[in-house]
């Protein structure tokens, strides 16, 4: 009996009344294969699958797409056309199409994770905002730790690299302490691509994470099992604390310290799903949680920088003064973004440190360490300028030519009979 007949039978078995479990029995089949025979809609026709040159494949296939669903196709193909595939890539396309929505559509069960274990970190993107005086982009970095759902949030004014890294030592300090793992989105100063499509976590990443002592792993993309955490504190955290004070104006410096209230104030109250706080299940995690190090790792921007002919350094179109001994010299400019503070360092000595202007004020700053050494040097520069120009003076040929007076006479005579 062919699978069509099979169909029709159970249609019929069930009209006259008999259960499924009595039609199974008739037709020799599971319970569960009887009530997919009567889904199926009237007339229609189910064929054999033809054997595709994908098959011996398809198991590889599965496991890379369920590791990354956004794997290169390209290099994929590749990678088949070398193990002995022989069909065309339009036919993985098209597989790779449904493992994707299947991995994409599984079922989300609670993510739990054990007692210092994991934290989660991701970017909230504001937009072009008013902070303090002036308008700019803001951006909000969250991590949350995962057992005892314990937030971070930093509001800053870009998303670069030091400022992740510097970020990351904020929220280690405020926890007090580290957690084994850190799950990240599709984060790009946190995870690149390799030469064959592989995300690896980046050097700036991995300095960091070898300092402290945490593993970095990059989530599925679209896998809210793995970061629905974070994700669903910021959504908290624009409901609750930024729909309140976004047309305050504050600055970050007041942001920051507004949010560390707010995160105080909620840590009192039950978390969904939990008879306990954050507050609770905090103090609970915190003793698994890594010690810090003895040392923070430094986690400035650092620019090298020429010390010019005035005495001055550039950044961001304001300049800074240094001493005039290190005219023509290389040292380093340490930035914190976050702070706007900053520090100027040669050969690993600290010359000063110092607030930061705004970018693109077209500042020059002298500072008042410095002010007597440089007016003394512009004194030393001009007195040797002036001593350069007299030598050049006295030792100039004269460009007219001396002659003995009676010459002039003769000369006037002359011009005198020609009138």
């Amino acid at each position: 009996m062919n699978k069509e007949q099979k169909i029709m039978d159970a249609k019929i078995m069930q009209a006259k009344g008999e259960r499924q479990k009595e039609i199974a029995k008739v037709l020799g089949v599971t319970e569960r294969t009887v009530r997919n025979y009567l889904k199926t809609p009237p007339g229609r026709k189910t064929r054999k699958r033809r054997a595709s040159k994908l098959d011996a494949y398809r198991e590889y296939i599965g496991t890379i797409i369920e590791e990354n669903p956004q794997y290169n196709m390209e290099l994929l193909y590749k990678k088949l056309v070398a193990a002995g595939y022989r069909g065309k890539i339009s036919i993985l396309r098209d597989y790779a199409a449904t493992v994707r929505k299947r991995v994409l559509r599984e079922a989300v069960i609670r993510f739990e994770t054990l007692p210092g274990q994991q934290a989660q970190v991701d970017w909230k993107e504001f937009g072009t905002q008013v902070v303090g005086d002036r308008k700019m982009k803001l951006y909000a970095f969250v991590m949350i730790l995962g057992y005892s759902r314990m937030p971070y949030v930093q509001y800053t004014s870009d998303m670069k690299t030091d400022t992740l890294r510097a970020c990351h030592v904020d929220a280690f300090h405020y926890f007090g302490g580290v957690p084994q793992e850190i799950l990240y989105d599709n984060m790009k100063t946190a995870f690149i691509r390799d030469a064959e499509g592989n995300f690896r976590a980046t050097w700036a990443l991995r300095e960091l994470a070898g300092h402290y002592g945490f593993e970095p792993r990059r989530c599925h993309v679209r896998r809210p099992q793995t970061k629905g955490k974070v994700e669903r504190n910021i959504g908290y955290l624009i409901r609750n604390f930024w729909e309140e004070v976004k047309a305050q104006g504050l600055s970050i410096s007041d942001l920051n310290q507004a949010v560390l209230r707010w995160i105080d104030a909620i840590q009192d109250k039950r978390i969904g799903g939990f008879d306990q706080s954050r507050a609770e299940r905090f103090t609970h995690e915190k003793g698994y949680l890594l010690p810090l190090p003895s040392v923070d790792l430094d986690v400035r921007l650092i620019v090298p920088c020429i010390v010019n002919r005035e005495s001055m350094i550039t950044w961001e179109t304001n300049r800074y003064s240094v001493t005039p001994e290190f005219i023509s010299t290389s040292v380093e400019l340490r930035v914190d973004r976050r702070t706007m503070q900053a520090e100027i360092v040669h050969e690993g000595r600290s010359l000063k440190r110092f607030t930061l202007e705004p970018a693109g004020r077209r500042k020059r700053i002298v500072f008042q360490e410095d002010k007597a050494a440089i007016m003394n040097r512009w004194r030393h520069d001009w007195a040797r300028i002036q001593r350069t120009v007299r030598q050049t003076n006295r030792t100039q040929v004269p460009d007219v030519i001396i002659r003995h007076p009676s010459e002039y006479d003769e000369l006037a005579d002359r011009e005198g009979g020609m009138q």
